[in-house]
């Protein structure tokens, strides 16, 4: 096999016509929400959650396809539960920005 030396020669690698993923981008479909962002270690031994509540007139799915790109561009875990968004980690502060930017208004709960 030949070595390659620069990023163009890698691009030969590639079949014609290839095209890469889009950057993604974070969805602004869903109607502007009154939301919590609350601190919560309790009962999970000390390891911090970001819980996300306040969401009405969204289901399970919309939570779902609301939570996911954050997620993806933290880089965190988490998961929606009665109504609420569960994120893994203490990202509060970029959690609220995203959401911020989405024209959600966001209120900071404990910690």
């Amino acid at each position: 096999m030949k070595k390659l030396n620069s990023l163009e020669e890698l691009g030969t690698l590639m079949p014609d016509g290839f095209k890469t993923k889009k950057p993604f981008e974070i969805d602004n479909s869903f109607s502007k929400q009154n939301l919590e962002a609350h601190y919560s270690v309790k009962g999970r031994a000390g390891v911090p959650v970001i819980i996300l509540k306040g969401f009405s007139g969204l289901n399970k799915e919309d939570l779902k396809n609301l939570a996911k790109p954050i997620k993806n561009k933290l880089g965190i875990g988490g998961s929606v539960k009665k109504n609420e968004i569960y994120f893994q980690g203490d990202k509060r502060e970029k959690i609220i920005s995203i959401l911020e930017s989405q024209g959600h208004s966001v209120k900071r709960i404990g910690g």
